[in-house]
């Protein structure tokens, strides 16, 4: 078998564990790395098996993304469908299967491949039991899915498959990317379209507006502009909030996508001091202790790398 190589790479989301918590982003990428291998050191296996950890606000989002991808197919074929019957068909299945892999320890044998839940596996870092939180997931996914037929499904049921773009989800392969001063991009929008001449790229969240969405979305810009060899005004991003039911839509400009463009490399930059010799292609992290712990400890309670950080907290 080929041995995989930990190749430094950017997404969002690292960017974001990055400036929370620089250990963080030491579990979640380099100790973590044969973690999957039988041969794996004690700290490389529970690395990888928290990094896989989920948590139900996580899984609400997932449900929703099912469900709506559910309806809007149903749609597109001419059938009408209500929050109810999306709910049954895609949501409630996904959230009870979660559930019950997880209260089963299922990831004991197969982390990758089971869900294990914050709530339940850091029982004792919540305020309340799992239990009482299912009651607000089962309401946020019904309104966001009521936001989606009623506000959003409108505009896109007369979009047919050819006009949509293929996403490289992880899972299948290699996830959608783009290529960035030599060092892989990941970019992987919800969803995406040809129409009128535009490319029109949708992000769906279930919970509240946050200032870093913009940021995400536009890096989507910045991917169909690299990718797709797209010019700033053929490309349209739409931000769909559908707990409050709120869209946020706009033609990206070519200053934001430089904007984007100086972040992405200014982080690269930042995570680099990080690395023997500051050296990107060979990869190899300075030891653990030299990326710090956040200065907010209240987020190491809602963080699943928290068993490995514990002693020291704690001391």
């Amino acid at each position: 078998m080929t041995k995989l190589s930990n190749l430094f790479s950017w997404s969002f989301s690292a960017h974001a564990d990055f400036l929370a918590c620089p250990r963080r982003r030491y579990w979640s990428k380099y100790a973590l790395w044969n973690g999957w291998q039988s041969q794996a050191s004690a700290l490389e296996r529970t690395a990888y098996r928290l990094s896989k950890m989920d948590n139900l606000f996580s899984l609400q989002g997932q449900a929703v993304e099912r469900a709506l991808l559910w309806a809007l197919r149903a749609a597109q074929a001419g059938r009408t469908v209500d929050v109810e019957q999306a709910y049954a068909a895609a949501a409630q299945p996904f959230l009870n299967q979660c559930w019950s892999e997880s209260r089963q320890k299922l990831w004991q044998a197969n982390p990758r491949r089971h869900c294990c839940l914050h709530e339940h596996y850091y029982a004792h870092l919540h305020a309340q039991p799992a239990t009482a939180l299912i009651p607000r997931i089962i309401a946020n996914t019904k309104q966001c899915l009521g936001h989606f037929l009623d506000q959003v499904l409108p505009r896109l049921r007369a979009i047919r498959s050819a006009q949509e773009i293929p996403i490289a989800q992880p899972g299948n392969g290699p996830p959608e990317s783009f290529q960035l001063d030599g060092v892989k991009i990941y970019a992987i929008p919800d969803y995406a379209y040809w129409q009128d001449e535009q490319m029109h790229i949708h992000e769906w969240k279930s919970g509240q507006p946050l200032a870093a969405h913009s940021q995400q979305i536009t890096l989507y810009g910045l991917w169909a502009q690299r990718q797709h060899h797209l010019p700033a005004h053929q490309i349209q991003l739409h931000l769909e909030y559908l707990l409050p039911g709120r869209t946020f839509s706009a033609v990206v400009t070519e200053a934001e996508l430089l904007s984007i463009q100086q972040l992405v490399q200014e982080s690269v930059a930042g995570m680099a001091e990080y690395l023997e010799g500051g050296d990107l292609r060979r990869n190899i992290p300075l030891s653990q202790e030299h990326w710090e712990l956040t200065a907010d400890q209240q987020l190491c309670r809602s963080c699943n790398f928290y068993e490995l950080c514990q002693a020291e907290l704690e001391s």
